[in-house]
């Protein structure tokens, strides 16, 4: 099996908004490029011209600019650093808006809190699974400055999506779509996050994600340095918490609280619970090795925590479905994310520091 390079690592000192995002847009300009012509043709496929995309993004500048300035500015430091239009940039970051999520199943979530695990540490956990296309344009962004330090991952040309940083708060989401999802006004998800990645207390994390105006669904997990978790079924009029059990919380792709909004009700609904199952077979002594081996699992293939279209085992067949295209572990004690590019399976985590 051939080994997979890992992510190019983007490393962002500035202290102020824009100049962080010319850093950014300046180390990944062929990367960003090629994220934009990937979603010129995935907009394309869903009757969005590449202009009418850019214009619809654009729409979402004023909600930005009244909520969160600061994170504008980083975007428009990206587009100049880069060499694109703002309008280019705010379109892939506002993917989730515009394609209302779409299929593939995106990503197995969880949090193991103090008393699940050994030594009382806490995890925030992701396995991100999205179309095996993307894998020539996600980057790991890594930010360190008077204020902060955090590390996360994204497409290039988006705001850093999933992570955690220096003030103890981490971050990890599931794509959903319900019934009620539309095109309107809100602020863009990939936004939300990289606010709450700038977050200085798992409370402030906390009331942003419950304050945001939004027209999409989202799953938001929450989880803090000191034990805490918090997760949130967001959809444009309703906000559901799912809880956890014994110390230990999972997600997916569908909604649990509110399980007739969702949009796909016919997707199969097993990874949360195989990863729960597993999780739970060491409760108590959870600890990251046992972590990285459950993200590396094939039970319900092709549908499993670790997805791939071509399973290697006792099945020798090609199913095209999506493929962990990155895989995160959280481990705020050691101030450590481990990340592994690909599907675990066939990869290796490799350690972060803040």
């Amino acid at each position: 099996m051939e080994k997979r390079e890992p992510y190019p690592l983007i490393e962002i000192t500035a202290e102020t908004p824009f100049e962080r995002g010319v850093q950014y847009g300046s180390q990944a300009v062929d990367r960003i490029g090629i994220c934009i012509e990937y979603y010129k043709e995935a907009f394309q496929k869903q009757g969005f011209t590449w202009d009418e995309a850019k214009d619809y993004a654009m729409g979402y500048v004023p909600v930005i600019e009244e909520s969160m300035p600061e994170i504008l500015e980083e975007a428009k430091g990206l587009a100049s650093g880069s060499g694109r239009e703002l309008a280019e940039i705010m379109a892939v970051n506002c993917r989730y808006e515009i394609s209302k999520i779409s299929k593939p199943e995106e990503c197995t979530t969880a949090a193991v809190l103090p008393e699940a695990s050994r030594g009382g540490k806490t995890y925030a956990v992701k396995n991100w699974d999205f179309f095996e296309k993307t894998i020539p344009h996600i980057v790991l962004l890594r930010i360190r400055t008077r204020e902060y330090s955090a590390i996360g991952w994204t497409e290039a040309g988006q705001m850093p999506r999933e992570g955690f940083n220096s003030f103890g708060v981490a971050i990890v989401n599931n794509g959903m779509q319900s019934v009620h999802d539309h095109y309107g006004e809100g602020l863009p998800v990939t936004f939300l996050r990289r606010r709450v990645l700038a977050s200085r207390s798992f409370e402030e994390a906390a009331k942003l994600v419950r304050s945001y105006k939004r027209c999409v669904s989202n799953n938001i997990m929450l989880v803090g340095s000191k034990g805490q978790v918090l997760d949130f079924e967001v959809q444009p009029e309703r906000m559901d918490q799912v809880y956890s059990q014994g110390g230990i919380l999972t997600h997916a792709n569908h909604f649990v609280v509110d399980a007739e909004a969702d949009a796909f009700p016919e997707r199969p609904k097993v990874r949360d619970a195989r990863l729960m199952e597993l999780l739970a077979k060491r409760r108590g002594d959870i600890d990251v090795p046992y972590i990285m081996e459950c993200m590396k699992d094939h039970e319900y293939w092709p549908k499993a925590i670790c997805s791939h279209p071509t399973f290697a085992g006792d099945k020798r067949t090609y199913i095209p479905a999506g493929i962990t295209v990155a895989s995160m572990i959280v481990d705020f004690a050691e101030n450590t994310a481990y990340i592994c590019s690909g599907p675990p399976c066939e990869g290796e985590y490799i350690p972060y520091k803040l």
